[in-house]
Protein backbone atom coordinates (compact mmCIF):
# COMPACT_ATOMS: atom_id res chain seq x y z
CA UNK A 1 0.00 0.00 0.00
CA UNK A 2 2.97 2.36 0.54
CA UNK A 3 3.56 2.54 -3.22
CA UNK A 4 -0.07 3.07 -4.26
CA UNK A 5 0.10 6.23 -6.38
CA UNK A 6 -3.68 6.79 -6.21
CA UNK A 7 -3.44 7.12 -2.40
CA UNK A 8 -0.40 9.38 -2.37
CA UNK A 9 -2.34 12.61 -1.77
CA UNK A 10 -5.64 11.23 -0.47
CA UNK A 11 -5.17 11.09 3.29
CA UNK A 12 -7.82 12.97 5.30
CA UNK A 13 -6.95 16.07 7.33
CA UNK A 14 -6.65 15.73 11.08
CA UNK A 15 -9.07 17.55 13.39
CA UNK A 16 -6.40 20.07 14.52
CA UNK A 17 -5.43 20.78 10.90
CA UNK A 18 -9.09 21.34 10.02
CA UNK A 19 -9.56 23.71 12.99
CA UNK A 20 -6.46 25.67 11.95
CA UNK A 21 -7.75 25.97 8.38
CA UNK A 22 -11.13 27.20 9.59
CA UNK A 23 -9.42 29.84 11.76
CA UNK A 24 -7.27 30.89 8.81
CA UNK A 25 -10.38 31.40 6.67
CA UNK A 26 -11.91 33.50 9.45
CA UNK A 27 -8.77 35.63 9.69
CA UNK A 28 -8.65 36.15 5.93
CA UNK A 29 -12.28 37.28 5.98
CA UNK A 30 -11.40 40.03 8.45
CA UNK A 31 -8.63 41.75 6.47
CA UNK A 32 -7.00 41.91 3.03
CA UNK A 33 -3.60 42.73 4.56
CA UNK A 34 -2.35 39.14 4.78
CA UNK A 35 -3.54 38.27 1.28
CA UNK A 36 -1.76 41.31 -0.15
CA UNK A 37 1.43 40.46 1.77
CA UNK A 38 1.28 36.86 0.53
CA UNK A 39 1.00 37.87 -3.12
CA UNK A 40 3.72 40.51 -2.67
CA UNK A 41 6.02 37.77 -1.36
CA UNK A 42 5.04 35.44 -4.22
CA UNK A 43 5.81 38.12 -6.82
CA UNK A 44 9.13 39.00 -5.14
CA UNK A 45 10.27 35.37 -4.98
CA UNK A 46 9.14 34.55 -8.52
CA UNK A 47 11.21 37.46 -9.83
CA UNK A 48 14.14 36.43 -7.65
CA UNK A 49 14.10 32.82 -8.86
CA UNK A 50 13.77 33.94 -12.47
CA UNK A 51 16.65 36.41 -12.05
CA UNK A 52 18.76 33.53 -10.69
CA UNK A 53 18.02 31.57 -13.87
CA UNK A 54 15.62 29.01 -12.42
CA UNK A 55 12.68 27.61 -14.38
CA UNK A 56 9.67 28.15 -12.10
CA UNK A 57 6.99 26.76 -14.37
CA UNK A 58 3.59 28.42 -14.62
CA UNK A 59 2.06 28.16 -11.14
CA UNK A 60 -0.78 30.55 -10.32
CA UNK A 61 -0.65 29.73 -6.63
CA UNK A 62 1.64 30.62 -3.70
CA UNK A 63 3.45 27.35 -4.36
CA UNK A 64 6.46 27.97 -6.59
CA UNK A 65 7.95 24.91 -8.29
CA UNK A 66 11.67 25.23 -9.00
CA UNK A 67 12.05 22.82 -11.89
CA UNK A 68 15.20 20.71 -11.77
CA UNK A 69 14.26 17.70 -13.91
CA UNK A 70 16.51 15.05 -12.38
CA UNK A 71 15.17 13.23 -9.32
CA UNK A 72 18.54 12.75 -7.64
CA UNK A 73 19.37 16.41 -8.23
CA UNK A 74 16.03 17.49 -6.69
CA UNK A 75 16.66 15.37 -3.58
CA UNK A 76 20.24 16.61 -3.20
CA UNK A 77 19.23 20.22 -3.87
CA UNK A 78 16.52 20.00 -1.20
CA UNK A 79 19.00 18.52 1.31
CA UNK A 80 21.56 21.27 0.62
CA UNK A 81 18.87 23.96 0.99
CA UNK A 82 17.92 22.45 4.34
CA UNK A 83 21.56 22.74 5.44
CA UNK A 84 21.27 26.44 4.54
CA UNK A 85 18.12 26.83 6.66
CA UNK A 86 15.56 26.62 3.84
CA UNK A 87 12.88 23.94 3.63
CA UNK A 88 11.87 23.16 0.04
CA UNK A 89 10.47 19.67 -0.50
CA UNK A 90 11.73 17.55 -3.38
CA UNK A 91 8.85 16.51 -5.62
CA UNK A 92 9.75 13.39 -7.57
CA UNK A 93 8.13 10.39 -9.26
CA UNK A 94 5.41 9.21 -8.65
CA UNK A 95 4.14 12.67 -7.58
CA UNK A 96 5.30 14.03 -10.93
CA UNK A 97 6.35 12.33 -14.16
CA UNK A 98 9.92 11.07 -14.46
CA UNK A 99 12.16 13.86 -15.68
CA UNK A 100 9.90 16.54 -14.14
CA UNK A 101 11.40 16.60 -10.62
CA UNK A 102 11.44 19.88 -8.75
CA UNK A 103 11.67 21.42 -5.33
CA UNK A 104 8.53 23.04 -4.02
CA UNK A 105 8.64 26.44 -2.32
CA UNK A 106 5.52 27.26 -0.33
CA UNK A 107 5.33 31.02 0.15
CA UNK A 108 3.79 32.51 3.30
CA UNK A 109 2.49 35.92 4.31
CA UNK A 110 4.58 35.49 7.45
CA UNK A 111 7.82 35.84 5.43
CA UNK A 112 9.62 39.15 5.81
CA UNK A 113 11.64 40.59 2.94
CA UNK A 114 14.75 39.49 4.85
CA UNK A 115 13.34 35.93 4.92
CA UNK A 116 12.77 36.04 1.16
CA UNK A 117 16.26 37.42 0.55
CA UNK A 118 17.81 34.72 2.76
CA UNK A 119 15.91 32.04 0.84
CA UNK A 120 17.05 33.42 -2.50
CA UNK A 121 20.64 33.60 -1.23
CA UNK A 122 20.44 29.93 -0.23
CA UNK A 123 19.14 28.98 -3.69
CA UNK A 124 21.97 31.00 -5.27
CA UNK A 125 24.56 29.25 -3.08
CA UNK A 126 23.21 25.73 -3.68
CA UNK A 127 22.93 26.32 -7.41
CA UNK A 128 26.58 27.35 -7.67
Amino acid sequence: MMNARQRLMSIALTIPDTAALLEAVTMLGESERLVQKLWGNVDYLRKGFTDLGFDIGHSETPIIPVMLGDEDLAKAFSARLFEEGVFASPIVFPMVAKGKARVRVIVSASFSQDDCDAGLAAFRKVKA
